[in-house]
């Protein structure tokens, strides 16, 4: 059986021919039977027809009068602009057109159309988006990275469960998990921290709650989850990559003994920091799988955000989600 993959081309750094182009030609490496579904603006229709002619490959390109901007407000954009990139790759997933859906447009809308076309698993009041990040020892599943910046305890408590299901879908018996706070006691924090310390501490049959987590502590790779709100996660991941990018550079730049085994060592840590090295964010908590992307990811981003929905997919994402939230 095939998997269907559906991609915005809209609202990249990178143009939607170029785009197009570089999955087609990375769908003809794969050894697997992937059906790609495109949508774009209207107005670019004859170009990437055009383009597509070249390609030597089956695919389709569902057309939209519009896209929604970066700058739109996402809840008023959803309601007005239902001839939109997003809003028909959303109702394709939620008709079961398509199994994964990857877009680098507007987060806010993303989310919020994502919430009311699709809806969320029950008992679970609003998304979050997770993202990985490599540390000294595992690849952590950080959330909420950005989906909303409302907060409250339940909140919290629902994204370690997200979490939670996330890694264990991955292979993780039971994961450990932590959350993102100002100090290791339990009265750190705000009042929200703090009332879900103690709702995690309660509920921690189904994971391992090693309590609150000081940013210092995040890459030693003693925890499988780091549950935060969306701005601070925003701000933590965009930050971590940005400083990431920016010692690499230095080092590389000025290290006195240039001898190719300790180039080759920084080139292949820079690559494992990338963030285009990893799958966008997945956005948990919805009933289909949703992913986004960076705005500015590089195509190979967006490439590794396709492997990465065809693993998901091939792993039943979605259906471990459902049993272990039921």
């Amino acid at each position: 059986m095939s998997i269907r993959i559906g991609i915005d081309l809209m609202e990249s750094e990178n143009s939607p021919k170029a785009i197009l182009k570089e999955v087609i030609h990375f769908a003809k490496s794969l050894n697997k039977d992937i059906e790609f579904i495109f949508f774009a603006k209207n107005d670019l229709k004859d170009e990437l027809e055009n383009s597509g002619k070249e390609l030597d490959y089956p695919f389709e390109i569902i057309y939209s009068e519009h896209t929604i901007a970066m700058d739109e407000d996402p809840l008023l954009a959803i309601r007005r602009r239902k001839d939109s990139t997003i809003f028909k790759g959303l109702k394709y997933s939620k008709e079961d057109k398509i199994d994964a859906f990857i877009s680098c447009g507007n987060t806010g809308a993303l989310a919020a159309g994502a919430t009311h076309l699709i809806k969320t698993f029950k008992n679970i009041s609003r998304p979050a988006l997770l993202a990985l990040l490599p540390t000294k020892k595992n690849l952590l599943a950080i959330l909420d990275v950005g989906a909303s910046i409302a907060m409250s305890s339940d909140n919290l408590v629902q994204f370690a469960l997200l979490g939670a299901a996330f890694q264990k879908a991955k292979g993780i018996e039971k994961p450990n998990v932590g959350l993102l706070n100002i100090g290791e006691e339990k009265q750190k924090g705000t009042f929200h921290h703090q009332k879900a310390y103690l709702e995690l501490k309660k509920i921690e049959n189904n994971f391992e709650f090693v309590g609150n987590i000081e940013g210092k502590e995040v890459f030693e790779g003693k925890i499988d989850v780091l549950v935060t709100d969306g701005f601070t996660g925003n701000v933590f991941l965009k930050t971590s990559e940005g400083l990431a990018s920016f010692v690499l550079d230095k080092v590389e730049k000025n290290i006195i003994d240039k001898k190719a085994e300790i180039l080759k060592v920084l080139r292949d840590l820079k690559k494992r920091l990338s963030h285009g090295e990893y799958p966008g964010a997945v956005l948990m908590g919805i009933k289909k799988l949703v992913i986004k992307c960076h705005g500015y990811s590089s195509i190979k981003g967006i490439i590794s955000a396709i492997i990465g929905a065809i693993e998901l997919v091939e792993n039943n994402l979605i259906g471990s989600i459902k049993s272990y939230l039921d």
